[in-house]
């Protein structure tokens, strides 16, 4: 039986030892920040034809100090506020799933789990949890929990 990834076995990657789940998990991230990229590639395109269309080019013998009469103020504003979101959020998508294929992490439970590693957080509440309980704490715990469990019923 040959092995899925000879290529990479041969050239000693890490990756051919994989299971065949993160390998996809792997992909499905790469195709998140790759489709990420491409759209912030065309935002950026498409601000600028936008940006070179509405220049102002005035004539021969127009005064360039003055837009012309056909402005309209309204108009631009809103195209540059709506430009600066798509370029805002099509760039801020990249690096979030660029930041997320390079740490591993698929769902917002992992970032949760990651960042508290990260943060000391899990340490913390390994000591917090081996910390006795008093009596009054551990029934009041047990009450809320046979509460919970539907073990007392209410009339």
């Amino acid at each position: 039986m040959s092995h899925p990834h000879p290529t990479l076995r041969k050239l000693n990657f890490a990756l051919a030892d994989a299971s065949p789940e993160y390998i996809e998990r792997r992909k499905k991230q790469a195709a998140l920040f790759f489709v990420a990229a491409t759209a912030s590639i065309f935002t950026a395109r498409f601000a600028y034809k936008s940006t070179i269309t509405r220049q102002y080019i005035p004539t021969l013998f127009q005064g360039n100090h003055l837009p012309p009469l056909s402005y309209n103020f309204t108009t631009d504003a809103a195209v540059a506020v709506g430009m600066g979101t798509m370029l805002c959020a099509s760039v801020s998508s990249m690096m979030v799933f660029g930041t997320c294929w390079i740490a591993d992490v698929s769902l917002f439970r992992e970032f949760g789990w990651r960042m508290k590693a990260l943060m000391g957080g899990d340490k913390r509440e390994r000591e917090v949890a081996a910390t006795p309980i008093d009596e009054e704490s551990a029934y009041i715990q047990d009450t809320l929990n046979d509460i919970l469990d539907g073990k007392y019923e209410t009339e």
